[in-house]
């Protein structure tokens, strides 16, 4: 299941516009997990903006997403998808392991 959200954010002090945004992917099944992580950048081109204390995660998403183009974010969750793929097709072991499990004493009192 992939995750997006936003680390920190960078604003201007006088009116709150936020110029910086560090943003963190993450995709989770089972026991496996891949991260991203990225920034973006914002110009403040008007007078009309979204009070800071407005925001939610969910806008400051979207707007990440926007400025990455519907295709990089496409890319970006397909390459967490295949790290997991390539991480579930890698097994550790050794073939000479042959003691039995341990048994731990203090654990069957």
């Amino acid at each position: 299941m992939i995750t997006w959200n936003i680390q920190q954010m960078q604003r201007k002090e006088t009116d709150g516009f936020v110029i910086h945004v560090w943003y963190l992917v993450s995709d989770l099944d089972g026991t496996y997990s891949s991260v991203a992580t990225g920034e973006c950048d914002y110009t403040q081109t008007g007078d009309t903006f979204i009070p800071y204390e407005d925001l939610t995660q969910d806008m400051v998403i979207g707007w990440v997403k926007e400025s990455l183009g519907a295709e990089n974010v496409a890319a970006l969750e397909a390459n967490l998808d295949a790290q997991i793929a390539a991480k579930k097709a890698v097994i550790d072991g050794v073939p000479w392991n042959t003691l039995p499990p341990y048994n731990n004493p203090q654990e069957s009192k």
